[in-house]
């Protein structure tokens, strides 16, 4: 039986994605409504291009010597881990027949029943570590912090490296206090191989408009430069990395 993704869109050179040059495969659905996401289009479930993984392969197979020295296919999103079965199917493939390395950029908004299996398949995990307590992944993303650990003892049991992401934005996470709260959860995972602040910007703000949905950080201005260099210096300061 042929698997079909639902996939938002591809770039089949991304740099940002993991080590190397990567296709990036972004994935339609996510069950996160974060207040600072860039892509409200990536939400909706049940839309999308329907793409095999078959014609997948045959295109990361066209474009194979490029990924070459590290580089290979990220899956991303929305929220990819809501297609498990697809994503599963498509590492064991990248792996077995084209050589090349796997990587989840994942909001760990969803833990798959199958998530040890595909662990097994993956080379890096990108976790978007969005807050740093319950109460405001709740109230901030709809979320919990409770599948981030969940994602974060996964990777750990299965030996599999991680590099972490916290997008700041002023006012809400953005004190020396937070970041150290952050940097306290990251330092008890030694396969941790990164912790990296991502300064909030607006630059996904029409999209809302567009698709005509309220933007809950009106008035928001995006975080400094200077103020993120500051914060990502004190992180690294406490970081066991």
């Amino acid at each position: 039986m042929e698997i079909i993704l639902n996939v938002h869109s591809i770039e089949s050179f991304a740099t940002l994605e993991g080590a190397g040059i990567r296709y990036a495969l972004f994935l339609q659905g996510c069950p996160y409504r974060c207040v600072y996401c860039h892509n409200p289009d990536t939400w909706k479930v049940g839309i999308g291009k329907p793409k095999s993984v078959d014609s997948i392969i045959e295109q990361m197979q066209h474009y194979k010597s490029f990924y070459k020295n590290g580089g290979g296919l990220t899956v991303t999103g929305g929220e990819p881990l809501m297609q498990s079965d697809g994503v599963l199917e498509l590492f064991k493939r990248v792996h077995s027949e084209l050589g090349l390395t796997n990587t989840i950029d994942t909001s760990c908004a969803v833990i798959p029943n199958n998530i040890d299996e595909i662990l097994e398949h993956t080379d890096l995990v990108i976790v978007d570590l969005k807050f740093h307590n319950n109460e405001d992944y709740k109230t901030y993303a709809n979320g919990t912090l409770d599948n981030t650990i969940t994602m974060l003892d996964k990777t750990l049991q299965k030996g599999v490296k991680v590099l972490v992401r916290t997008v700041v934005v002023p006012n809400l996470n953005d004190k020396e206090e937070d970041i150290q709260k952050y940097v306290d959860i990251v330092n008890k995972y030694p396969n941790v191989i990164k912790y990296e602040l991502l300064g909030y910007h607006t630059m996904g703000v029409f999209k809302y408009k567009e698709l005509d949905i309220k933007y809950r950080l009106e008035g928001v201005e995006p975080l400094s430069v200077t103020r993120l260099k500051q914060l990502q210096n004190f992180a690294n300061s406490k970081l066991k990395i």
